[in-house]
């Protein structure tokens, strides 16, 4: 009788996704692969089924893009993200072995884990939110595949993503875009609220709409983006559109960005108006902001902190109109302390301030790090100039138990192909982004399907979380890119959030989520590396696990998201 080897399986959620980790106490034999099984809530055991997988066997006959369960397809690692959950369900998973007896696959049951504990795909108390802007996929792939027509044998992303309707400009869009159109049609169909906006760009139509509905209710201040010598004022034509809104336009100049994207509503009551939401993040309000690139964005409900970024829309309507010109001293003076709501959970730099308060402040988080940081950043500065990053990166090789992951997307303005760093448990990996995210993925991997090329910039979220399964994690977001630049001459903000497990592991997922879909297109475009072409038929695949010269490392990895 085979020896029964205990499995355990948890399972962590943001609001999209989930990831679940699994761990054994030792090699199983003739293991191919687990089956990862998932159970809705109100589910019985009978019914659940196995979650699909779209990588099979080398060499096995298949169709492009085809999709199995992983009962044939099994999961030949320890963790996997589930694509699949929706907003909304509660789910609980299962691992199974599946065995090699005779050249066919068979369930180990003895050998099954238990149900992992239920995850609901859901906000907590802190509401956060992602789009999809992953244009480099499998999913953006199908769904061009199945708009071709005989007309238009080459459909354009662009044209799609035009189109309000569009299904592929919803899924993009993800719970973010969804959560940014409520926030409008509320204030539209609300006559006693108000909104605030500071941003940066806008050029998204059906935005630019939704504003022009609400009317002068709407105070929008409008920058001029990202402008350049022979361009002082690119959102000029878009200010233009914005014809039924209060419009004030923040112009800055060279070595200045007005990089805000936040929006305050108010509610009037008794003739007093009293701020009580804040909406911000990376996300530009933008097709590439909101559709074509990794963003994110948090909702506070809370009254304190939607006073002080109320406070701040005003200093800035008041540096805009001021006659000395941007950034006086009144302005500057707002910004030079951190701001704390009542509960201490929420603290908020903004910038800029001439002390750099904001990065002293997230440097002394970083280096208090125990367990693990995780991080999404885009074009922070140049390294060796005190970024964020750079700070990563010294934390990390003085604190060697830390598991360190992360990928840092920078784009040098159109001179040179953009480029992509991998922070993988501490070492760090570089490579070209247009390598990284190559059109012609099948040529190198013939489960899938032909990738669109993605020039642009695609992973801009400015995200931190520190230690997210501890007792006191944190976690750094906003419009902030972490670096010098954003503290000292832009406008910006950046959102401590602390001691709040919940929003700590949705990030944490969220996070992971960009990261490995990113990393294996690194993975499979480095020409010293050699070329993975699926699941081998042997149960070797473990090795990476048990030899004793990848154990401390990889384990890590494992150890560090099994946290109990």
């Amino acid at each position: 009788m085979a020896k029964k080897i205990k499995l355990a399986v948890k399972a962590m959620a943001s609001n999209d996704d989930t990831v679940v980790v699994w761990h054994y106490t030792e090699f199983i034999k003739d293991c191919w692969g687990f089956a990862l099984f998932r159970k809705r809530k109100g589910e019985s055991d009978a019914i659940a089924e196995p979650v699909p997988t779209s990588v099979g066997f080398e060499s096995e006959p298949h169709q492009e893009g085809e999709k199995r369960p992983s009962t044939e397809w099994p999961l030949q690692r320890f963790m996997w993200t589930d694509y699949y959950v929706r907003q909304g369900d509660e789910v609980c998973y299962k691992v199974v072995p599946m065995i090699n007896v005779g050249d066919k696959l068979v369930k180990e049951d003895s050998r099954a884990s238990n149900w992992s504990n239920w995850v609901k795909v859901h906000n907590g108390d802190q509401e956060v939110y992602y789009n999809r802007g992953l244009v480099a996929s499998q999913f953006i792939a199908d769904h061009m595949l199945k708009v071709k027509t005989a007309a238009t044998p080459n459909p354009k992303l662009d044209d799609e993503l035009e189109v309000p309707s569009s299904s592929i400009r919803k899924f993009m869009g993800g719970t973010l875009v969804e959560r940014l159109y409520k926030l409008l049609d509320d204030v539209k169909n609300d006559s006693a609220i108000t909104l605030y906006a500071a941003l940066y760009e806008l050029n998204d139509t059906e935005l630019i709409r939704r504003l022009n509905l609400i009317g002068k209710r709407a105070n929008v201040i409008l920058a001029n983006g990202a402008f350049g010598k022979d361009d002082l004022d690119p959102q000029a034509p878009n200010a233009k559109v914005l014809t039924k809104v209060r419009l004030t336009r923040r112009i800055v100049s060279s070595g200045h960005f007005a990089h805000n994207k936040f929006v305050v509503l108010t509610r009037k009551t008794n003739s007093v108006e009293k701020p009580f939401l804040v909406f911000t993040g990376s996300t530009n309000w933008t097709l590439n902001g909101l559709f074509k690139q990794a963003n994110n964005a948090v909702v506070f409900n809370d009254d304190s902190i939607a006073s002080y970024y109320f406070d701040e829309w005003k200093q800035i309507l008041v540096d805009c109109k001021n006659d000395k010109g941007l950034y006086d001293k009144p302005f500057k003076t707002f910004n030079a302390t951190v701001k704390v709501n009542k509960t201490q959970t929420v603290r908020t730099w903004f910038t800029p301030t001439a002390a750099f308060g904001d990065m002293i402040d997230a440097r002394k988080l970083l280096n208090a790090a125990k367990e693990g940081i995780l991080f999404l950043m885009f074009k922070p500065g140049n390294a060796g100039n005190e970024t964020l990053y750079d700070e990563i990166i010294s934390v990390s090789k003085k604190k060697k138990q830390l598991l360190v992951h992360g990928v840092i997307n920078t784009d040098p303005g159109g001179k040179a192909n953009p480029t992509i760093e991998f922070m993988n448990k501490g070492k760090i990996d570089k490579g070209s982004f247009q390598g990284v995210t190559k059109a012609n993925i099948k040529n190198s991997f013939s489960f899938w399907q032909a990738e669109l090329a993605s020039p642009n910039v695609t992973i801009h979220s400015k995200l931190i979380v520190i230690d997210p399964f501890s007792a006191n994690p944190v976690v750094l977001t906003g419009s902030h890119n972490m670096g010098k630049k954003a503290s000292k001459s832009n406008d910006d903000n950046l959102n401590i959030l602390t001691n709040d497990p919940d929003l700590a592991v949705a990030y944490a997922v969220h996070i992971m989520s960009v990261y490995h879909h990113y990393r294996w297109r690194y993975y499979r475009s480095n020409a010293g590396v050699k070329k993975w072409s699926g699941n081998i038929k042997d149960d070797k695949w473990q090795n990476w696990y048990w030899l004793a010269a990848k154990t401390a490392n990889n384990r890590k990895e494992l150890e560090f998201w099994w946290h109990e």
